[in-house]
């Protein structure tokens, strides 16, 4: 135990006192941050600022009094919610109504405006929001709800009816609202979709950054002959072990850190970690899945001699770990999908599913168990093969392995 103990306080502070985990230990969190807060930033800047609209009425029955019914909104301190120009003055130096939109698409292009509201009737009236950027859902219903009024009131007229009356019918229009069943608001949602990615992005980090450094001090190793020294002084089952233990250790205080770091964000407001659903099964899968990972970095270890094999097979595993990543949208929109369900059970794919699952929905907790017993299993195996791997390949240098050679170190007892 004493040795195992020494060569993993030796793996340990190996890979701890170099240069680059200390800039990854701050680099990685810093981009992270920085990659979701800039985008939710820019996007509350933009809603609480006018945004520049036009009018194209191509029936010149609405274009005044829709114009005036937009400007009697207001932000909240005070500031119009719309800008609203009128191009209809541009319809005469045109000869045909596509020239008209083609100006109106042409100023939204050039960012002069955020996009136009086109009304048309042929030979039904029809509403259109012509733009190129993602806007507020609710200040489209705004528009929506003051064309509405718009529409009623001009009708009216033309048709002679009374004008409280009117009045009345327009009073009458309203706009769906939306509430949330567990979020005070559409932000506290796009908060808890960005903490599921600050997980995965966080073990990913984490399993590459230390996995890889493992192996490539492992083929380093291999290379030079140091292996055989150590191994002249202990057996590879207390080699093995030693690495696994410094490994873990090493990967945990890696995690401590970035804790550490969302801790002291958090209570000076810079992220909001109270959107953070089920975080003590967050924190279980991250392990499990840093662990599983890990171990599976250990067999690769001991089976490769070169570098450019380290990087090809840690390649090859990256697509693995990143492959929930690319699929996420779907995951988080259908958590409880068939999709979702097996990526859930199969090991390559389980933390990193379940970390996007635990925030989007609330799964039971014989579900629940029931992958990390999947987990488990998973792990126990992997650390088996890897173990027969590691003490059969791990005085195996200068020679390219082949796969049936592979299998056949996995079938000794």
């Amino acid at each position: 135990m004493k040795k195992i103990l020494t060569i993993a306080k030796w793996e340990f502070i190996e890979r701890v006192k170099r240069k680059s985990f200390i800039i990854s230990m701050l680099l990685m969190p810093a981009l992270i941050i920085a990659f979701t807060l800039i985008p939710s930033q820019l996007i509350d800047n933009r809603n609480d600022i006018p945004l520049p609209i036009a009018v194209v009425d191509l029936t010149g029955k609405y274009q005044a009094e829709f114009s005036n019914e937009l400007v009697q909104f207001f932000l909240p301190d005070g500031q119009p919610t719309f800008l609203v120009l009128n191009f209809n003055s541009n319809y005469s130096k045109f000869s045909k109504e596509q020239s008209v939109k083609w100006y109106a698409d042409k100023q939204v292009l050039s960012n002069g405006i955020a996009g136009y509201v086109l009304v048309e009737e042929n030979p039904k009236l029809k509403l259109t929001f012509r733009t190129n950027e993602i806007l507020d859902l609710d200040k489209l219903s705004l528009i929506e709800k003051a064309f509405n009024k718009v529409s009623v009131r001009v009708n009216a007229q033309k048709l002679g009816i009374d004008p409280n009356t009117t009045k009345l019918l327009t009073d009458k229009i309203t706009r769906m609202k939306r509430s949330f069943i567990e979020a005070n608001s559409e932000e506290d949602i796009f908060k808890t979709i960005i903490n599921s990615y600050i997980f995965i992005i966080l073990l990913i980090t984490m399993v590459l950054f230390s996995g890889g450094m493992f192996v490539r001090g492992l083929v380093l190793e291999k290379s030079n002959r140091i292996i055989e020294l150590i191994l002249s002084s202990c057996t590879s089952k207390e080699l093995l072990f030693g690495k696994v233990l410094g490994l873990s250790f090493f990967g945990l205080f890696q995690f401590l850190i970035w804790i550490l770091i969302g801790i002291f964000l958090h209570r000076t407001n810079t992220i909001d970690l109270s959107t953070i659903h089920n975080i003590q099964y967050q924190l279980l899968f991250f392990i499990l899945g840093y662990i599983f990972y890990s171990a599976i970095f250990i067999g690769l270890g001991a089976i490769v001699n070169f570098d450019h094999e380290a990087q090809q097979l840690t390649g090859y595993l990256s697509i693995i770990l990143i492959f929930p990543i690319v699929i996420a949208v779907e995951i988080i929109r259908a958590p409880n999908s068939i999709l979702s369900l097996f990526l859930s059970y199969f090991p390559f794919t389980s933390a990193q599913v379940m970390l996007l699952r635990l925030n989007s929905t609330k799964p039971g907790i014989i579900e629940v168990g029931s992958v990390i017993l999947v987990m488990v299993f998973s792990i126990y195996l992997i650390i088996l093969a890897s173990a027969k791997l590691f003490k059969v390949g791990i005085l195996n240098s200068g020679t390219k392995l082949t796969i049936r050679q592979i299998i056949n170190w996995l079938k000794l007892k």
